[in-house]
């Protein structure tokens, strides 16, 4: 008897280890270490040219300065966490250069210091560049959500000088910036990607922004241009331009969450310029852009499975002169708002709103033409029949059954699209002429290297 009550005892503690093992682990808190012990440090200011290496791992504590006259360099491949607690953040300072330059196959990633599975919006602050190219801000600002430090530190703006519009802040090429942004106080944020003042001789392209605390890029001023941008799951909007930006960008793509927006109201394009009319304008250009709005992820009989703060897709506000050309802006419920400057224009773009029943708000400002309003019937011809605008598409679905499945969307066009072809050239306004709207044709170019590791949709189960 005594045998038999021991051999049970064994069982029941046998069957208890097997349960607690098996335990899911997202039911347990993430480790406080944030799963990362065996990494370098780097904090403060850098005041000496620094150059990464990619078989190591590194964490950014707190707000890491690079000073003007000295450059950060990260070779392909390198892998960078930011620390939660401390806030981390880098900083290129006016006069300094930030040279991180991966590959479509072997990326440079910024990311989080939590494990897989427990990486959350919020886990670090971000990366920010200044310049001295032009804005109608002031000639020394600090760069919002930093509060910069001696007039230097997060500081923007030409500095007294006059604007250099083509200065150089370094390269950046095959980047992920992941579950980055931090709020301060109400509109007072720092974003994913923010820059300042960061003149034309600067390259920043092929960049992947995930899980955006705040907006995914933001630009205070300058004349940069980019290529290949690429915003998913923002929480606000995904492209802010304030303060006189007037750079070009050509293709991107936005991969909007149904149930995530910010209280301050989240949009594709949020554009301003100066309130009190200040020069130079926001003329900033895009063209080539794909944005798959809330409505392609939820069920489109019902608002309830839209979150209530998203707003307008493109939002053209306070003296800015936006222009938007030649794309798809998909699933917001009224695609457009024009309450900017005169010269402001959206223009051949493919439009589709909540049952296309609004397409822009009654606002007369700048020009709005030449746009094709679509249905879900026209939708489903541009990206085939299996294309699924319901909320069951962020679910465990088999991934082929849809185009645009939320957790690996394949946004390029389907053979026969109507949109493959007829958009009109962009040559003389200094973009690469293609024949589709949108950001892909039935295929996608060269440049955006589709389908390769420098994208990565599921960012919280890839291990570092």
């Amino acid at each position: 008897m005594k045998k038999t009550v021991k051999s049970i005892l064994y069982i029941l503690l046998a069957a208890a280890f097997v349960v607690t093992s098996c335990k899911d682990k997202k039911d347990d808190p993430a480790p406080s270490n944030g799963g990362n012990t065996n990494v370098e440090v780097i904090e403060g200011e850098i005041s000496s040219d620094k150059t990464l290496d990619a078989s190591k791992k590194y964490l950014l504590k707190g707000k890491v300065y690079v000073l003007s006259g000295h450059k950060i360099v990260i070779p392909a491949g390198t892998v960078i966490f930011g620390d939660k607690t401390t806030q981390g953040a880098l900083i290129i300072n006016r006069g300094a250069k930030i040279e991180a330059v991966g590959t479509a196959s072997n990326p440079i990633v910024f990311t989080s210091n939590a494990p897989a599975g427990y990486r959350q919006r919020g886990d670090w602050a971000g990366i920010v560049i200044c310049g001295n190219a032009q804005t109608n801000k002031g000639s020394n600002n600090p760069i919002e959500g930093i509060q910069g430090t001696g007039g230097v530190n997060g500081y923007y703006g030409p500095n007294g000088a006059t604007p250099d519009n083509t200065q150089n802040s370094g390269t950046m090429k095959f980047v992920r910036i992941e579950y980055a942004g931090f709020p301060l106080s109400d509109d007072n944020e720092l974003n994913s990607l923010t820059f300042g003042s960061v003149g034309s001789g600067t390259t920043i392209e092929n960049i992947m922004v995930s899980y955006a605390n705040d907006d995914a890029y933001e630009w205070f001023g300058g004349t940069i241009n980019h290529k290949y941008l690429i915003a998913y799951s923002t929480i606000d909007d995904d492209f802010d331009t304030d303060a006189g930006y007037s750079g070009s960008i050509q293709y991107g793509l936005v991969v909007r969450d149904n149930n995530i927006a910010d209280k301050s109201t989240s949009r594709a394009f949020e554009s301003s310029s100066n309130a009190t009319g200040a020069d130079p304008d926001s003329e900033c250009k895009f063209a080539n852009f794909t944005i798959l709005g809330p409505w392609i992820y939820a069920d489109t009989s019902s608002t309830a499975n839209i979150a209530a703060s998203f707003g307008n897709a493109i939002e053209i506000n306070t003296s800015s002169n936006i222009k938007v050309w030649n794309s798809m802006i998909l699933g917001f419920t009224v695609p457009v708002n024009m309450n900017g400057g005169d010269n402001s224009e959206v223009k051949n773009n493919i439009l589709y709103g909540r049952d296309s029943l609004v397409v822009k708000t009654a606002n007369a400002k700048g020009t709005f033409a030449d746009n094709t309003v679509i249905t879900s019937r026209i939708l489903k011809s541009i990206y085939g029949t299996s294309v699924f605008t319901g909320k069951d598409s962020k679910k465990n679905k088999s991934e082929s059954s849809s185009a645009l499945y939320f957790n690996n969307p394949n946004p390029l066009q389907a053979a026969g699209s109507p949109y493959a072809t007829g958009a009109p050239s962009l040559a003389a306004s200094g973009f690469t002429a293609e024949s589709y709207y949108g950001a892909f044709g039935t295929t996608a170019n060269a440049g955006w290297a589709w389908g390769q590791a420098w994208i990565n949709f599921a960012p919280n189960n890839t291990a570092y």
